[in-house]
């Protein structure tokens, strides 16, 4: 009898380790949603002739039996914790962090959009206030959650924007002076930029947000979030508004699938998960792959032959290279 009960204990428990999410995650291939029928413009569009498809990738806590079919495939990836959600946040203020960057995101690549096809476009911000600090980065212990940025070596900081441009042109081991606003009283902060692995410029290890962020639109410019968080469809949602607001069909009738981050100068940042997107995008039979420069090499090497993959560097070169393309 208690053989018998060992047994079934160790057949639970096995069943258990099957099934039981763990404290991981796997990347896979999200969908590729077209961006035309979520935008809406505060005016008659110019029509698509085609779509463009943001691309995303699907993060969910597996187990067993699911890190075992991860390490199998080709196209999904085991991460732990800590490469995905900051130490100290749970699920649900990670959840809604993403949320908050997708909407600020699609604000910005909105402005971008309409700015390049011609329309007047004013954006203002109050700072750039501290998410998280990554633990053991230049800022840790200099900066907290909360503190805002006003300023670093004597320019004006308005827009998170305006810090990632401004650290951009400095080198790892730069000391800066930032300007930080904290409890309502500011203070002078100097901190030693350092490297961060996968960060190709020198960095402060801060998640950053713009305080007040005002966009001024000569019309309003509506997306429609559904589920999706973070800030990589920025380049794909700044060229659906283009399209939409500019007479040239830049579609032109094409399927276009891309991932990229876009800030208010309409430059493109790279992002994570670029292979899982390119399978994505195959899957949804994209003829082109739109990717950030730094991230040419994944893209190409998932896509094959099946996909056309173009780095750019900024929404212009994009525009430019859809119509050479076309």
């Amino acid at each position: 009898m208690k053989r018998g009960i060992a047994l079934a204990v160790v057949v639970v428990l096995a069943i258990l380790a099957l099934v039981v999410p763990l404290p991981v995650f796997v990347l896979a291939p999200g969908s590729a949603i077209s961006v035309g029928d979520r935008v809406e413009l505060g005016r008659p569009p110019d029509p698509l002739s085609g779509e463009f498809l943001l691309t995303t990738v699907r993060l969910f806590q597996p187990s067993v039996a699911g890190i075992v079919q991860a390490w199998l495939s080709d196209t999904r990836e085991v991460l732990s914790r800590e490469e995905v959600v900051p130490p100290g946040v749970n699920d649900v203020e990670f959840e809604e962090a993403q949320r908050a960057l997708f909407r600020e995101s699609s604000e910005v690549a909105a402005a971008v959009g309409l700015r390049a096809a011609g329309a007047d476009v004013t954006v203002t911000g109050a700072g750039a206030e501290v998410a998280a600090v990554r633990p053991g980065s230049p800022a840790d212990g200099a900066l907290r959650p909360g503190d805002v940025i006003t300023g670093v070596d004597g320019e004006a900081v308005k827009l998170a924007s305006d810090l990632v441009a401004a650290l951009g042109s400095r080198a790892a081991g730069d000391e800066v002076t930032l300007v930080v606003r904290r409890d309502g009283v500011e203070r002078d902060v100097s901190v030693r930029l350092g490297t961060i692995e996968g960060i190709d410029q020198p960095a402060l290890g801060v998640g950053i947000t713009t305080v007040d962020l005002d966009v001024s639109l000569p019309f309003p410019v509506e997306v429609d979030q559904g589920r999706i968080g973070g800030p990589s469809a920025g380049l794909l949602i700044a060229l659906t508004v283009y399209d939409l607001a500019d007479p040239v069909d830049l579609a032109a009738g094409r399927s276009i699938a891309g991932t990229g981050t876009i800030d208010l100068d309409g430059e493109v940042g790279p992002v994570g998960g670029v292979d899982a997107k390119v399978v994505a995008a195959r899957e949804a039979g994209a003829s082109v792959f739109l990717v950030p420069e730094d991230e040419l090499a994944l893209a190409r090497e998932t896509a094959g032959d099946d996909l056309e993959v173009i780095p750019v560097a900024t929404l212009d070169e994009a525009i430019a290279a859809l119509g050479e393309a076309a």
